[in-house]
């Protein structure tokens, strides 16, 4: 039973309170950030994951930010801005109040163009943020920008919009939409509609293939090279969400050879490529060709996903991105169109199971690794933190699945019975599954996949699992998991204290990574278990190993490099190694 609108405001509030006073350094304001942001990382909203917050306002000229997040393989920039409603119930926001704020973001964003921030005092959030974009100016091609607030919006959300060269975005997460999204147990989608026509003045031209199937409608054709680069600088990572091979295809390293034969034979492109498979819920004809049984022409597909060619997709929007001409560039297109949309998501997996992958990963999605999640769930339903004296009675939650927690929380009927489980397993100790990963692997030495996000780090993660490298599910693999999670929590309030003004993130990262490579034996997972707290000689030496990994950001072997971008490489941990086991760390 979904919990109502009202009780879930009263519970989101009540979260974000607790959250400032287990935060003290956090404003209400702040917390309310991080709270909403959590859950929206929770389920599965990837385009916010490793947003900086920020906190700048000019009222008297409408200006606003409340955070920033890049992502450097889509040239995306995205900007939030935010209204945290403390009363007891939710307000409603009109179309004029949704414009305001959305206008502030947008005239942040534009004052970062003209430069007009630049006389901003330097310690200031909005300086932070403009030179942080700034440095990224010239690789941004789309913009998004997103509102979020506990209170009730209007259903409006304004059109996309051009500023320069720039694509403008915008998109509205209100209370409702989060409960929603919450309570359906899914990821929440909108469907991807390609508007051929309309937007790019083209139709594709598909063979239907003869299949009598009441599952699905097959096309066969071919797609331009600049089409499917437009479209993908377009949409960017929406066109592969569903797949996670397809995800991996096209954020990792351009295939060499795809590129060669893109610049240097482009006319034997669609001879040397295996093309891409595609899949969608929906597609609407050409009214202008007289479409038949056999041949017809597509203006508009609805639901578009890429779940196989991933990588040929990302090598041919590279070669688009450095000004070469792909006009001899043809690429050969399947699109399943699903007829009985129940069947979808195992469609999607056997696409990508079945096809021939230019991935040397063998991962179709994250249900590959469902049994590993589904035990580590099963302990955590059965594992009581122990206690000195009586009955142990509380819980870690380990959140296999999105919203997990809300929903176990309001299946219990009465409010004492929900007073109870909260006093249970409070939400603090509720785990994702994508957050638990972040901290086993940043234990294990992988802090650069660690700061490539958390959907990036969780795919490796899985990948590691299906290889065996990973312990299998018991009691003792899950409470060395949650040590773990104790100990990156630990280090999380430490290093947030010492007040670094920046990279807090990939510090802890990268302290937790030292710590599991030098100073292991000094971690007991059963002990931590017992205490549920870090020994004073650990937090001492991540107080020490944080100053020294600062250090090391600040003093990069190329000076002027992008920080956050360098902690993503390998070499920057490797560098760590070398400087901490030479005493060059001062």
């Amino acid at each position: 039973m979904a919990q109502n609108l009202q009780d879930f405001f009263c519970e989101f509030n009540d979260d974000v309170k607790k959250y400032q006073i287990e935060h003290e350094t956090s404003t209400i304001n702040q917390s309310f950030k991080e709270i909403f942001l959590s859950y929206l990382n929770d389920n599965g909203i990837d385009n916010l994951q490793d947003a900086q917050l920020y906190d700048f306002q000019k009222q008297s000229e409408n200006i606003k930010l409340d955070g920033v997040s890049y992502s450097e393989f889509f040239q995306t920039l995205t900007l939030i801005v935010g209204k945290y409603d403390s009363k007891n119930t939710y307000a409603t926001l009109w179309k004029k109040d949704i414009d305001q704020y959305l206008k502030a973001g947008l005239k942040y964003f534009k004052s970062c163009i003209s430069g007009d921030l630049e006389n901003l005092e330097h310690s200031s959030d909005g300086y932070e943020a403009y030179t942080y974009i700034k440095e990224r100016l010239n690789n941004i091609q789309n913009v998004n920008i997103i509102f979020i607030t506990n209170d009730i919006s209007k259903n409006y959300i304004p059109e996309d919009c051009k500023f320069k060269d720039y694509v403008i975005k915008f998109d509205v997460y209100d209370i409702e939409r989060l409960h929603r999204i919450i309570f359906s147990r899914n990821t929440e989608s909108r469907p991807l509609i390609i508007k051929l026509k309309e937007k790019y003045s083209t139709s594709l031209k598909m063979i239907k293939a003869p299949i009598n199937s009441s599952t699905y409608d097959c096309f066969i054709g071919a797609i331009s090279g600049e089409l499917l680069a437009k479209i993908y600088k377009d949409e960017g990572q929406a066109l592969i969400q569903k797949n996670v091979r397809s995800y991996l295809q096209a954020t990792g390293s351009v295939n060499k050879g795809i590129k060669k034969s893109l610049l240097n034979e482009p006319d034997m492109f669609m001879a040397y490529n295996n093309g891409i498979s595609t899949i969608a819920d929906g597609i609407k004809f050409d009214d202008e060709f007289k479409s038949d049984d056999v041949i017809v022409s597509v203006s508009e597909i609805i639901g578009w996903q890429i779940v196989n060619g991933g990588q040929t997709t990302a090598s041919i929007f590279n070669v688009f991105k450095g000004q070469n001409d792909l006009d001899q560039v043809s690429v050969q297109i399947k699109l399943i169109v699903i007829k009985n949309t129940n069947e979808s998501n195992q469609i999607i997996s056997n696409i990508s199971k079945y096809a021939n992958s230019q991935n040397k990963i063998n991962m179709s999605d994250f249900n590959a690794n469902d049994d590993y999640h589904i035990e580590m769930e099963n302990i955590s339903r059965k594992i009581f933190i122990p206690v000195e004296k009586g009955k142990p009675t509380e819980q870690w939650f380990y959140e296999r699945a999105r919203g997990q927690y809300l929903v176990e929380l309001n299946m219990q009927n009465t409010p004492k019975a929900k007073k109870e489980f909260k006093e249970r397993i409070p939400k603090k100790r509720c785990i994702s599954k994508a957050v638990a990963a972040k901290c086993i692997m940043a234990y294990k030495g992988y802090p650069y996949y660690v700061s490539r996000g958390l959907e990036t780090n969780f795919i490796f993660f899985s990948s590691l699992i299906q290889e065996g490298k990973i312990d299998k599910p018991s009691n003792e693999t899950y409470i060395d998991m949650i040590s773990k999670v104790i100990l990156f929590q630990s280090c999380d309030k430490i290093v947030s204290d010492l007040n670094f003004g920046g990279y807090k993130a990939q510090i802890n990262y990268y302290v937790v990574a030292l710590i599991g490579k030098y100073f292991s034996d000094r971690i007991i997972p059963q002990e931590i278990w017992q205490k549920q707290i870090i020994s004073p000689d650990v937090a001492s030496i991540i107080e020490t190993l944080s100053l020294k990994v600062w250090f090391h950001f600040s003093n990069p072997t190329t000076p002027g490099v992008n920080i956050s971008q360098w902690c993503k490489k390998e070499d920057c941990w490797k560098l760590l190694q070398e400087r901490y086991e030479k005493d060059a760390l001062k």
